[in-house]
C-alpha cells in the first residue's frame, strides 16, 4: 500500500485535566491513539476516494480475511498428473477457452467480458484437482492470467465485490482472470433452507451490480449440493451461464488412475474389477481407498471394490429404513 493512499486526522483531542473534572468521560472509538502527559489524541484513518489498495498482478491467489482486512495471498497450486487428461478437465478447459478465444463476441453484442460455469458432482469428483490443471494451463498458455480463489465459507460476497471493483487496480500485464467460487450452497446440513445458501452479495457479483469486471472474467464456481440452490441462481444465464455435471471416470480412466495412484502397471483381474457391477459411480477417493485398503488388509482389489459396493448398499438401506421412522419424506410438497 502507498503511502499517498491515506492519511490520519486528528479526531479528537482530550485533556487529563477536563476528563479528572468529570468533563470528559468518555472517548471515541477511532483508528489510532497516543498520549503525552497532558493529553489523548485520538485519529481517524481517511482514503480519498478513487484510492487503491493493492495493485493485482498476474499470478495465483486466494482471498484471506486479516486483521488488516480482506487481502489477496500467493497461491501454489499443486501438480496433479494423475487427472491431466479427464474428461472433467476437458470440459471446463474447452468452455474456458472458447470464452477467451472469442471475446469479440462479447464486444459485438456490447455486454461485460464475463462467463460462469457452475461444476456440480457428488464430493470426491475431482473438481478441484481439475480446477487447478486447468488454472495451470491457462497460466501457463497466457502469462497475463490472475486467478483469483474466493472461499465462500469464509469471505463474503460484498467484500469481494469492494476488492475487485474500488479497492484494487490491476497492473498493466494483466490480460484476463479466472474467478473461482468454492463450494456455493455449503453442505447438507442446509438442504432444507436453501434460500440461506445465496446471498444477495453473490446474485449482485454474478449479475454485474457494483461489480466492474475490468478484466474478461471466468467464472468457475463447484458445489456438491445442486439442490440447495435456488433455480434464480443455478438456472439463470447472465449467472451462471452453464452447468457442468462432473461425472465419475470411465472405466479407461479408472484403470489410468489406478496405475498412477498405485505406481505400477494393474494385472488384468485388475482391471476387469474395476468393471464391477456397482462401482460405476466410483470417484477418485474410491480409487485411492481401494489402493490403501489392499495394501493394508493383504486383499485384492476385487475383494475391496465388494466390500465397498456392499456398504454403500448397506449405508442406503439403513438410511431409508431410519428415514421412514422418523415420517421424513421426499416427495413434493
Amino acid at each position: 500500500m502507498s503511502s499517498d493512499e491515506g492519511k490520519f486526522f486528528l479526531k479528537k483531542k482530550t485533556s487529563f485535566k477536563d476528563m479528572s473534572a468529570g468533563l470528559e468521560q468518555e472517548l471515541p472509538e477511532s483508528d489510532l491513539c497516543f498520549q503525552d502527559g497532558e493529553h489523548i489524541y485520538q485519529y481517524k484513518f481517511e482514503k480519498p476516494e478513487d484510492a487503491r489498495e493493492y495493485e493485482i498482478k498476474p499470478g495465483s491467489f486466494v482471498f484471506t480475511k486479516t486483521m488488516q482486512g480482506l487481502q489477496l495471498v500467493k497461491l501454489e497450486f499443486k501438480k496433479r498428473a494423475l487427472l491431466e487428461t479427464s474428461t472433467n478437465t476437458a470440459k471446463i478447459m474447452g468452455e474456458a477457452n472458447k470464452f477467451f478465444g472469442r471475446l469479440h463476441v462479447y464486444e459485438k453484442l456490447n455486454r461485460p467480458k464475463k462467463r460462469g460455469v457452475l461444476l456440480y458432482s457428488a464430493p470426491g469428483m475431482g473438481k478441484t484437482s481439475a480446477i487447478e490443471k486447468v488454472c495451470s494451463d491457462l497460466m501457463a498458455e497466457d502469462a497475463g492470467t490472475v486467478i483469483v480463489v474466493w472461499p465462500t465459507s469464509e469471505i463474503e460476497a460484498d467484500d469481494i465485490v469492494k476488492l475487485l471493483s474500488t479497492n484494487s487496480r490491476y497492473h498493466e500485464t494483466c490480460t484476463r482472470m479466472v474467478l473461482i467460487i468454492e463450494d456455493i450452497g455449503g453442505g447438507e446440513r442446509e438442504s432444507h433452507r436453501s434460500n440461506s445458501a445465496v446471498d444477495s452479495g453473490l446474485l449482485n457479483l454474478l449479475d454485474g451490480v457494483g461489480v466492474v469486471f475490468f478484466l474478461p472474467t471466468f467464472i468457475i464456481a463447484t458445489t456438491n449440493h445442486p439442490e440447495n440452490l435456488l433455480a434464480s441462481l443455478a438456472d439463470r444465464p447472465g449467472r451462471f451461464d452453464l452447468m457442468l455435471k462432473l461425472k465419475a471416470p470411465s472405466h479407461s480412466e479408472k484403470i489410468d488412475l489406478m496405475k498412477f495412484i498405485c505406481k505400477r502397471e494393474l494385472t488384468q483381474e485388475e482391471q476387469d474389477s474395476l468393471n464391477t457391477k456397482g462401482s460405476e459411480e466410483f470417484s477418485v477417493a474410491h480409487l485411492e481407498e481401494i489402493a490403501v485398503r489392499a495394501e493394508l488388509d493383504d486383499k485384492s482389489h476385487s475383494q475391496v471394490i465388494k466390500e465397498m459396493i456392499d456398504h454403500t448398499a448397506l449405508f442406503k438401506r439403513d438410511f431409508e429404513e431410519r428415514s421412514k421412522r422418523m415420517g421424513m419424506g421426499f416427495g413434493d410438497d
